[in-house]
C-alpha cells in the first residue's frame, strides 16, 4: 500500500513537473521566438522542403519513398531527442513550442533529401557515394549555416561527429527497405 501511495506521488510530481516544463516553453516561445525572423526562417526552409519535395518526389513510387522519409524521420528524432538530452546541441527555436519538440528539419528537410536520393541513386554504389556526399554537405555547410543563422546550437558536438551518423542513417535506412522488398516479394510469390 506504501508503494502504491509512493508511485502515484511520484507519477503525480512528474506529470506536474512536465506540466511546468510544458508552460514555460510556450510562454518563452511567445515572447521569443514566434513571428521573429529565424522562426518565420525555419517555417519558410519547412515549406520550401515540401514544396520542392513534392515536385520531385517520384508520384508513381509515393508510397515506397514515404515509407523511406518516414523511417529517417523517426531515426532522426530519436538521434536528436538523444542529443538534446545529453547536451549535445540545442534547437533555440521552433516552429511549434511541443514537448519533445519537433524541428522542421527532422520533419521535411533531412528526410525528404534522403528520400529524393534514394529515389535518384538506385545502385548500392551510387547511393553510398551520394550519401557520402549528402554527409560531408550536411556536416560542413547546412550544419554551420544553420548555427550561423541561430537556429541550431552545438554544446559540446562538432560537426564532423555527425558524419558517420548521417552515412549510416542513408545506408541502415536503404538495407532496411531492401530487406523489406525481399519479405515482401517472397510473400507475394507464396501466395
Amino acid at each position: 500500500m506504501t508503494a502504491m501511495l509512493y508511485l502515484s506521488a511520484v507519477i503525480k510530481t512528474d506529470a506536474d513537473v512536465q506540466w511546468s516544463l510544458t508552460v514555460t516553453r510556450y510562454k518563452e516561445w511567445i515572447a521569443n521566438d514566434v513571428f521573429r525572423f529565424r522562426w518565420w526562417l525555419l517555417l519558410f526552409v519547412f515549406i520550401l522542403s515540401v514544396f520542392i519535395w513534392w515536385k520531385l518526389v517520384d508520384k508513381a513510387r509515393l508510397n515506397e519513398l514515404i515509407l523511406f522519409a518516414a523511417i529517417v524521420t523517426v531515426i532522426i528524432l530519436a538521434l536528436d531527442e538523444l542529443g538534446e538530452e545529453l547536451t549535445l546541441w540545442d534547437y533555440p527555436i521552433e516552429i511549434l513550442p511541443l514537448f519533445p519538440p519537433i524541428y522542421s528539419v527532422d520533419l521535411a528537410s533531412l528526410p525528404f533529401v534522403y528520400s529524393l536520393v534514394y529515389q535518384q541513386f538506385k545502385s548500392w554504389k551510387s547511393f553510398t557515394i551520394s550519401c557520402a556526399i549528402l554527409s560531408i554537405l550536411a556536416c560542413f555547410v547546412l550544419e554551420p549555416v544553420f548555427v550561423l543563422s541561430g537556429i541550431y546550437q552545438m554544446i559540446t558536438w562538432k560537426s564532423y561527429y555527425g558524419l558517420p551518423l548521417y552515412f549510416a542513417i542513408g545506408i541502415c535506412v536503404k538495407a532496411i527497405m531492401r530487406k523489406m522488398e525481399k519479405i515482401e516479394t517472397k510473400h507475394q510469390n507464396s501466395a
